[in-house]
């Protein structure tokens, strides 16, 4: 069991988050906060490497993902993980991280969208409104 955050962290103890971007710094940025948030945190730093955890990852409760990648970027990322065979996959809530949000309106198939450079309060508030939501829809 994890010890709770520092009394100004907000507390993701208990989730599993999976981090995309292929950024390093931007990468190390968001694990580190949301790990020092006492979120468990698993990172890729491509979208095939996040696949690779919707795959084999035991749970998963939430993605963040960068949308401007190389290869697959987060709109082909997400499309995959919602065609996933496992229904359950397929429901993983998905944050989009971008710089150029009116790009990426017309996908809903994100969950929620958060400007560059991200506001980590943000993102965890951002986070927790929508792991609540799916709970009580369960």
């Amino acid at each position: 069991m994890s010890a709770p955050p520092p009394s100004n962290l907000p507390d993701l103890r208990g989730l599993t988050l999976l981090v995309v971007d292929d950024d390093a710094d931007a990468l190390e940025v968001l694990s580190t906060f949301l790990t020092a948030c006492s979120a468990h945190v698993l990172f890729a730093r491509s979208a095939s490497g996040g696949l690779a955890y919707i795959d084999t990852a035991p749970r998963l409760d939430a993605v963040i993902t960068d949308l401007s990648m190389p290869g697959m970027d987060g709109v082909e990322f997400v499309s995959k993980i919602r065609r996933h065979p496992l229904p359950s996959r397929r429901q993983i809530p998905v944050i989009a991280l971008t710089g150029f949000e009116e790009n990426y309106l017309k996908t809903e198939a994100f969950d929620a969208y958060l400007r560059k450079p991200v506001d980590l309060d943000r993102l965890c508030s951002t986070i927790q409104s929508i792991i609540t939501q799916r709970r009580g829809s369960d």
